[in-house]
This record gives structure tokens, sequence and C-alpha cells, in this order.
């Protein structure tokens, strides 16, 4: 009878061992903005080194601003085109000033999310992106977010970062 316990409780260990670690991997849920929201805002990075944010408050998820350097109007098809030809990504929802995009990662297939807000009264773009699951991307959002700004950067649409 006792060993039945101890099995018992053995199981009931690694269930609980596997619910922790499993719910650990999933990093952050991203819903698309409603044009209709009151507060226009990328939401925040988790606590996870998988998410790279021009909004973002800590070092690690933190990435320059991207300021523009031509009218917004001028920009946005550019933007949108820029961020469409991203290798695996495909664009969801949009309205003006907004887009959210899901980007699938070459090898795995990971979905990753790609936002970016426009900011015209700052005359500048928040941009953000960051993985659905994972305790770490190998910074592939940050270097999606710097290959983003270098392109926009070569197409005159940003200045250069400082």
């Amino acid at each position: 009878m006792s060993l039945l316990k101890i099995f018992n409780s053995h199981n009931i260990f690694q269930l609980l061992t596997l619910t922790i670690v499993l719910s650990s991997l999933q990093a952050c849920m991203v819903l698309p903005l409603k044009e209709s929201d009151n507060l226009q805002s990328l939401y925040w990075c988790p606590p996870l080194p998988n998410c790279a944010s021009t909004e973002a408050i800590s070092f690690i998820h933190s990435i320059e601003p991207f300021e523009l350097k031509i009218p917004l109007e001028e920009a946005w098809p550019v933007i949108r085109q820029v961020v469409s030809d991203l290798p695996g990504t495909e664009i969801h929802t949009e309205f003006p000033g907004y887009l959210f995009a899901k980007s699938y990662s070459t090898v795995f297939k990971f979905l990753d999310y790609v936002e970016v807000l426009a900011v015209p009264e700052e005359n500048r773009l928040n941009v953000r992106s960051s993985s659905l699951l994972g305790l770490s991307d190998l910074f592939v959002n940050y270097f999606r977010t710097e290959r983003l700004r270098e392109i926009l950067e070569e197409k005159g649409i940003i200045k250069q970062k400082p």
C-alpha cells in the first residue's frame, strides 16, 4: 500500500513538473490592436529574452526608436511592403498607421508576431517583434527588427540610428 502511495505521489510530481515547464514555454500571446482602441500602444514584452520593442523599458528587450524621415502618408506604403517582404512574414491585420503580421522561422516554423504602429505626432514608428513560444529566441526578433530598420534606412523612410 505504501509503495502504491509513493508511486502515485511520484506520478503527481511528474505531472506537476511537466505542467510548470510547459506553461513556462508560452511566451506571449499577442492579439492585434483594434482601430477603436483608445490607447494606441504596442503590448509590453514578457520577462523572457524573446522580444524586441521600441516601447520596452528593460535593456534586454529595448531597441532604438524608428524616426521617420518623410511624411507618414508617403512612408506607409513602403513600410507595409518591407514588412510583407520579410522572410516568412504575412500581414494579418491592418488599419491606417498600424499593421500586425505573423512571421514564421525558416527552419522550425516557429511563430513570431511583428507589429508596427505609427506615432504621427512624434514622427516615429513603434516596432515590436515577439515569439509566441519559448524561453529564448536566440535573438531572432532583435535581428528581425534591426533588419527592418536597415531596409527602411536604405529606402530613406527612417533616419539613420545614432
